[in-house]
This record gives structure tokens, C-alpha cells and sequence, in this order.
């Protein structure tokens, strides 16, 4: 018994299945065919649908072929005639039904003037004011008139099989346009449409070339999982509101240049197998192509961004060019999870630009994105593009670090872990702030130019102002000013230098602040709060070696006079009397920092205050490592060199 139970529920289950699956066929099976008794019927009882008034066609086998003339022209004639003698908006619903044979939209709709005087007769206040919207309107009657035709009400065309050609050329829809689910056999023809409502072609299956150009979206858009199978062309169309593309799939070229978007542009899970054009494009809000496929290259040349360009998880065969394209402040090219899945695969842009507009959130997941586009970069010899992602692969490493650092354990706090850590973040937060990872000579430049100009006028500072009484060792009025005056120039220049160049420009300028000031400044206030008493109170504490005058590359050599004493007899103390002994100061300062000058500078080592010892000691180290960072950006920012040929 129990298996004989068992059989018919499983019996029953079949036959619901099947009864399921074929329930598309039967409604295919249910059409009627169209005679001119049954449209005159349909004409004389419209429905009332959604609050609508509309002539229901649905369901029907409409043969409007050239062969059944007719049905044609009585098909044209009827609607047409019901549409311009109804005093109310009268919606057309062809849900579902087959149509046989071209479709021409402007033998049905109402044939309008875009001119004030003429709407004023044929449409109500508030559909005038839809037309109005459109860029052809004239109010000068004077000037040649622009013809649409008109649907006042819905266009209902779901699950609409077209056969033969579909034209809705110049056809305004005054309301909702419903097209989900729309099969277009043949070529289909939009051109310079206009949709006041919404424009829903959600699963429409588009088999022949499908042209939207010149078009205009007044309200949403929404072409979700639509299947465009031949050639598709949307160019120069105009969407004022949200525009819903994703999940589409595109089998041939796609034309969508010198298009306008006002709001959010979505083509999410779109596949491309031929090329996508959007070159000469304006999009002013969010353009997401997030999961998309570009099986050929893609094109957005000479565009405009004013918003996110999400790239995020894009699969990625072919190159995409946005050459001569203009990002604002507000956008930014998206790329987290980008996939170079073919040898070809590539991003083009603009030298410096494209490498700027990139953004990534986060290293953890993207460390293969961010090789392969430095790898990109490189192949095309953008190396300041390369460089840019380099540097904010390295943003992206300070960025972790610092939340490793926030989320410390206890145990290890106490285990004193953290402390390779830190000095790891200290010290990639300080290359980023002065170079940028090396990739910014001219910000390194003028870090240079602030700490040369500071140390020079610190070592002047101290030999030339020692004491006031009991006999004054001070410089002359005149050197004063040429010392405060160059120093105050060349500063401002190096500051000019680093706003214009750094990313965070008073954060670079503080943390030069912190390695220049507090230490000098706390021993300068020592030795002067000390005084000093030694010997030789009227000699520099600075030598040069006077045996030739050149300029001197000395990377190797210590800042200290040397103990062999024929060498010692070379050097000789910088010459106060003369006016022009404040330019030895910079040059000493030059030569400590960069190892290069015209004079080989030493401090003395006899009558020497430990503090001025120190002093010089400290330019001379941070020299090794401004020198060492300035040959490193170098090698990385000019083409076809490395670091070698500096040390050569």
C-alpha cells in the first residue's frame, strides 16, 4: 500500500512539472489571430489597466506582412484614428502577442509639431510641459519645425515577439514604456526617441541591430539582462536619470560614444564580446562595470568623469583606453580585483594622469592587481604611472600596518613585538612623506633645498655669534642681512617646492620640522646657556682645504679634519674679514649633506665644543640618507636608468 501511495505522489509531482514548464507554450498556443472584426472590437471596449485606459492587443497573432494588405492598412488606420479622436490618454497593449511583419510606430502614434502654438490644441498643460523637455522644441514658430510622433499613453510590449522590423524612430512616449521580455527578430530602429517615463526593456532579447541614437531618457532606463545580439548603437543619446545596463550581454560592437549621463550608469555583470565604445562620453555620477567582461578592447577616449569609475572585479582580455580622458577631483578609476586574464590585457591613459586616477581600497586581496599594473605601466614605458602605483601600493602597506599596530595584543605589548612594527611604519611613513616611495624628485628636491638652507645658516649661527661680553664676537650688520635675507629666500623656495608637489604637503613639512629642529635647537640653547671659554675664540671652527678650488664629489670622506699633519697643513679657517664669507657656509652645508662642493670642508678637531662636533656629525648622517634617497628617486623616475650608473 505504502508503495502504491509513494507511486502516485510521484505521479502527481510529474505531472505538475511538466505541467509548469509548458505553461510559455500554451500561452504561445492561446494567441488568437487578428482579423478586422476582432481589432474593431478591441478598438470599440478598451480596458481599464493600471488606472489606464488602453486598447488591448495582447495575446494576439498580429500579420501585418505586406501580403495581408488588408489588415495592414485597416491595423494603421483604426488605431491611429482611435488615438487622435480620444479627448484622454489611450495606452496600447501588445503584451505577448506576435507580430508579423514591419512594425512602424509613426502610423500609429500622433503626429506632433514641436512648436508651442501646435501643442497648445493637442496635448493637456502638463503633457506639453513633457514635450517642452525635448531640445528640438521651437518656440519661435518661425523656424523649421521638428516632427515626433506621440503615444500619450503606456506602451505596453511585454513579451512582444516582432518578426519584421521595428521602427519607433522620432516617437515621443509620454508615459511608461513597458518591454520586458521583448523579442526583436529583425533590425530595430529608436532613433532620436524620447521616453518622459520610465523605459523598461528588463530580459529583451534584441536579434537584429538595435539604434537608440540621438535618444533621450527623461526617467530611468532600465535595461537589465538584455541581450543585444547584433550591432548596438546608442550614440549621442542623453540619460537624465538612472540608467540600468547590467547583466547585459553585448555579441558585437557597441556604440555608446558622445553619449551624455547624468546620473549613476550601471553595467554590472555585463559581458562585452566585441568592442564597447564609449569614446567623447560625459558621465557625471557613479559608471560601474563591476564583474564585467571585456572579451575585445574597450574605448573611452577624450571622456569625461565626474564621478567613480568602478573597475572593481573586472575581467579584463583585451586593453581599455582612456586616453585623453579628464578626471576630476570627485572621481576615480576603481580597480580592487581587477583580472589581466590575457597577455593582451591592458589599461592605457595618459602619461601622469591614468596612474593618478587609480584607486584600490586595501593591499590584503590586491597585491596581484597591483603588480600587474605596474607591470602594465612599465610595458608601455609610463614609468611615472608605474611609479604612482608603487607609491600607493606603499600607502596601502602603511595603511595596514598601522591597523596591525591599533590592534595590538596585550601579550604582545608586553613582549615588546611591536616594536619591528613601528619602526617598520616610522620609517615607510617618513619615505612616503619626503619622496613618495621615490617617485617624486621634486619633492625630494625641495626637502633638500630646506635642509641645506637650515644648516648652513646653524653653522653660521654658531661660529660666527659666540659671545657679547667681555669682547663681543659677533658678525657685521651687513652679513646679518645677506645670511637672514638668502636664508628666508632659499627656505620659501623649498617650502613653495613641497606644497606644490606633496600629496600631504604640512604633514611632509612637519615631520622635516621634527628631524631639524628639536634635537639642534635643544643643544643650541645648551651651548649658549654653557658660553664658551677655550682657546682660539677668533678662528672658525670650519676648515677648507686650500691646496685647489673644484667642484668636489667627496661621498666618502668624514666631516673631520684629517690627523696626518702634512694633510693638516692644508686646511685653513674660513676668512672672516672678507664680505662675501657667509657663501662658505652654504657650501660647507652643500658638501656635508651632499657630499659635494667647491671646497673640501672639515670641522677642526682642537678647541672644539662636543655640541658643534655633534651638530655636524648629525647634517653629515641625515646627508647619507637624503643622498642615498635622492639617488633612489632619480633611478626610478628617469627612464632606462638605475641606481649603478649614479654610483659610476
Amino acid at each position: 500500500m505504502g508503495a502504491l501511495l509513494k507511486g502516485c505522489w510521484l505521479l502527481i509531482i510529474v505531472f505538475l512539472f511538466f505541467c509548469l514548464h509548458s505553461l510559455p507554450s500554451l500561452a504561445v498556443m492561446d494567441r488568437v489571430p487578428l482579423t478586422v472584426t476582432l481589432l474593431q472590437e478591441r478598438l470599440s471596449a478598451p480596458v481599464l489597466k493600471e488606472g489606464m485606459t488602453t486598447i488591448d492587443l495582447a495575446n494576439l497573432v498580429i500579420d501585418i506582412r505586406d501580403e495581408n494588405k488588408e489588415l495592414q492598412e485597416q491595423f494603421y488606420q483604426q488605431i491611429q484614428g482611435q488615438i487622435n479622436r480620444a479627448k484622454q490618454p489611450l495606452g496600447l497593449d501588445f503584451s505577448n502577442s506576435l507580430i508579423q511583419g514591419n512594425f512602424i510606430a509613426s502610423r500609429l502614434g500622433l503626429p506632433t509639431p514641436l512648436t508651442k502654438v501646435a501643442l497648445a490644441t493637442l496635448l493637456s498643460p502638463t503633457e506639453e510641459q513633457l514635450l517642452q523637455q525635448d531640445e528640438n522644441f521651437l518656440f519661435d514658430s518661425d523656424e523649421p519645425v521638428f516632427n515626433v510622433t506621440v503615444f500619450r499613453g503606456p506602451v505596453k510590449l511585454q513579451g512582444t515577439v516582432f518578426m519584421g522590423e521595428v521602427d519607433f524612430s522620432k516617437t515621443f512616449f509620454l508615459q511608461i514604456v513597458e518591454a520586458m521580455a521583448a523579442k526583436f527578430s529583425r533590425e530595430s530602429n529608436w532613433v532620436e526617441s524620447r521616453f518622459a517615463r520610465v523605459a523598461k526593456f528588463t530580459k529583451a532579447n534584441f536579434m537584429g541591430d538595435v539604434n537608440f541614437s540621438q535618444s533621450q531618457f527623461l526617467n530611468k532606463a532600465i535595461f537589465r539582462t538584455a541581450h543585444f545580439k547584433s550591432i548596438t548603437n546608442f550614440h549621442r543619446s542623453h540619460f537624465t536619470a538612472e540608467a540600468y545596463f547590467d547583466q547585459t550581454k553585448y555579441d558585437k560592437l557597441a556604440d555608446f560614444t558622445r553619449t551624455f549621463w547624468e546620473k549613476e550608469a550601471n553595467f554590472s555583470q555585463s559581458q562585452w564580446r566585441d568592442r564597447p565604445l564609449f569614446s567623447k562620453s560625459r558621465f557625471l555620477n557613479l559608471l560601474t562595470f563591476r564583474n564585467a567582461t571585456f572579451e575585445k578592447s574597450g574605448a573611452f577616449r577624450s571622456s569625461y568623469f565626474n564621478g567613480v569609475v568602478s573597475f572593481q572585479d573586472v575581467k579584463l582580455l583585451d586593453q581599455v583606453d582612456f586616453s585623453n580622458s579628464t578626471f576630476t577631483n570627485n572621481s576615480y578609476l576603481s580597480v580592487s580585483g581587477l583580472a589581466f586574464d590575457s597577455d593582451k590585457a591592458k589599461i592605457l591613459g595618459d602619461r601622469g594622469v591614468i596612474g593618478q586616477a587609480i584607486y584600490l581600497p586595501n593591499l590584503a586581496g590586491n597585491e596581484t592587481v597591483l603588480r600587474n599594473l605596474v607591470r602594465n605601466f612599465r610595458s608601455l614605458e609610463q614609468i611615472a604611472d608605474a611609479n604612482q602605483i608603487e607609491y600607493k601600493t606603499e600607502k596601502l602597506r602603511l595603511q595596514q600596518l598601522k591597523q596591525k599596530l591599533n590592534n595590538i595584543s596585550v601579550i604582545r605589548l608586553i613582549n615588546l613585538t611591536w616594536v619591528a612594527d613601528f619602526l617598520h611604519t616610522s620609517f615607510l611613513a617618513l619615505l612616503l612623506l619626503l619622496s613618495q616611495d621615490g617617485t617624486n624628485f621634486s619633492l625630494v628636491f625641495g626637502t633638500g633645498i630646506i635642509i641645506f638652507a637650515y644648516f648652513g645658516c646653524l653653522f653660521w649661527l654658531i661660529d660666527r655669534v659666540r659671545r657679547l661680553t667681555p669682547k663681543p664676537v659677533i658678525p657685521s650688520r651687513y652679513e646679518i642681512f645677506c645670511m637672514v635675507t638668502s636664508y628666508i629666500i632659499l627656505t620659501l623656495s623649498g617650502v613653495f617646492n613641497i606644497l606644490q608637489s606633496a600629496s600631504r604637503p604640512l604633514l611632509t613639512l612637519t615631520a622635516i620640522a621634527l628631524i631639524l629642529v628639536p634635537l639642534p635647537l635643544i643643544l643650541i640653547i645648551e651651548l649658549y646657556r654653557r658660553g664658551r671659554y677655550h682657546d682660539l675664540m677668533d678662528s672658525s671652527y670650519f676648515l677648507q682645504d686650500g691646496s685647489m678650488r673644484q667642484l668636489r664629489l667627496l661621498i666618502t670622506r668624514l666631516p673631520v679634519v684629517p690627523e696626518f699633519p702634512l694633510f693638516r697643513d692644508r686646511y685653513t679657517p674660513i676668512p672672516w674679514q672678507k664680505r662675501w664669507n657667509w657663501l662658505n657656509y652654504y657650501d660647507l652645508s652643500l658638501n656635508n649633506l651632499l657630499k659635494l662642493g667647491f671646497n673640501d670642508w672639515r670641522v677642526r678637531d682642537r678647541e672644539l665644543p662636543a655640541i658643534i662636533s655633534f651638530l655636524v656629525w648629525y647634517q653629515w648622517g641625515i646627508g647619507i640618507f637624503y643622498i642615498t634617497l635622492l639617488i633612489w628617486t632619480l633611478s626610478r623616475t628617469i627612464p632606462g636608468l638605475n641606481l649603478l650608473i649614479y654610483l659610476k
